[in-house]
């Protein structure tokens, strides 16, 4: 979406107590849905809308998914999963880091929230406590298949199946992918393999369903999809940069306002610790956003206003940074700049930072106005 369509739309005017704005385009979020619902071919779609669903807002993005017919989402915890089911009834939330502290856990039974065991241990406690409530705890179990993260070792599959199958709700098994963004490593052929091996062994259980494939594991192809997919960056327009896929679209763009401009002359100095000397008389902005709003303070590129693009000069602070915009004698206070979105990917902004776009986008501040759209960007 250009800067002049935003006027149009009048999205400035509506958010002109705000210093920072994350527009969110929900109709890009439907399309990269839809496009990975058909590479997944007969497969089950359930997001992960874990940490905010990437720091794009849970409640506005599980509601429009609802609505486009997802009825299964993973989580990270507790808090999550119950911010998840309040936006519809009986909902399937699976909370990813187990289990929480007894009362924690026997609240979710009660909700119909699935636990997902990754250790023998939590296995006893949630029986125990399923139990102790006469109530058979909805759950699923993580193999874990070469991740080394969370997840039960492949050798004590058969018995933790049986053991669950017996005294829980066990509706899912599960595994992830550590290195699906590269189709050509071999780590995805070698836990495909083990998770067959897996499902192999548990062919009497008909009613459980199996899932493997993450985001890039539904593009890796049909023999990774199984019965479930869990794709979550991908639907949010992250981690596109080394995908080929013409289907998926950016969904976000980052925003700052200019609250100030001033004249520098040659040889003072910008911003804590005066690191940044000005070799000439220069024109500034200072710009409403900072760390504390998610810009990383490592960031030392260009940010964009129409077909300008100025430096960021001096120390990024926790509320503000400062911009060179002597290139450009019209950009005036109250204007905004584009940190990432059109004029350059997260993906790129992320490199720069040298992190990754999930962590850019999972870190969007409290303060940064969420502004929900239905334009497709670009």
């Amino acid at each position: 979406m250009k800067s002049n369509s935003l006027q149009k739309n009048n999205i400035y005017h509506i958010n002109e107590n705000a210093s920072s704005i994350l527009l969110i385009n929900l109709a890009g979020i439907i399309k990269n849905y839809n496009f990975l619902k058909t590479k997944a071919y007969k497969s089950e779609i359930g997001v992960s809308v874990k940490a905010n669903a990437y720091g794009l807002g849970l409640k506005k993005i599980c509601t429009t998914l609802v609505k486009q017919g997802c009825n299964t989402f993973f989580v990270a915890t507790a808090k999550e999963a119950l911010d998840t089911i309040k936006i519809k009834k009986n909902l399937n939330v699976y909370v990813l880091n187990g289990m929480p502290s007894k009362k924690a856990t026997i609240f979710l039974i009660k909700r119909g929230i699935k636990i997902v065991i990754n250790n023998c241990q939590q296995l006893k406690d949630l029986i125990n406590i399923s139990n102790q409530i006469n109530l058979k705890a909805g759950c699923a179990i993580h193999i874990d298949t070469g991740m080394n993260r969370l997840g039960l070792n492949v050798r004590e599959t058969e018995n933790i199946v049986r053991l669950a199958r017996n005294n829980l709700d066990l509706s899912l098994i599960m595994s992830h992918l550590s290195c699906s963004e590269n189709k050509l490593s071999k780590m995805n052929n070698l836990q495909l393999s083990k998770f067959l091996a897996i499902k192999k062994k548990l062919t009497k259980y008909k009613k459980i369903k199996f899932s493997l494939a993450n985001s890039n594991g539904i593009l890796l192809g049909k023999k990774f999809h199984f019965d479930l997919c869990r794709p979550g960056g991908l639907i949010y327009g992250l981690n596109l940069g080394k995908i080929k896929e013409k289907g998926l679209i950016n969904v976000i763009s980052l925003k700052a306002k200019v609250l100030q401009i001033r004249f520098t002359n040659k040889g003072e100095y910008v911003g804590y610790g005066a690191k940044y000397k000005t070799k000439k008389k220069i024109r500034i902005a200072t710009l409403g956003i900072g760390y504390a709003d998610g810009l990383p303070r490592s960031f030392s590129g260009n940010v964009y206003h129409k077909h300008y693009e100025f430096p960021i000069i001096g120390n990024i602070s926790m509320d503000l940074c400062t911009i060179d915009i002597t290139s450009n004698d019209k950009l005036q206070t109250g204007d905004w700049v584009e940190i990432f979105g059109n004029s350059v990917s997260i993906e790129k902004f992320a490199s720069i930072c040298d992190t990754i776009s999930y962590e850019i986008a999972s870190k969007i501040g409290a303060r940064v106005k969420k502004v929900y759209i239905n334009n497709l960007i670009g």
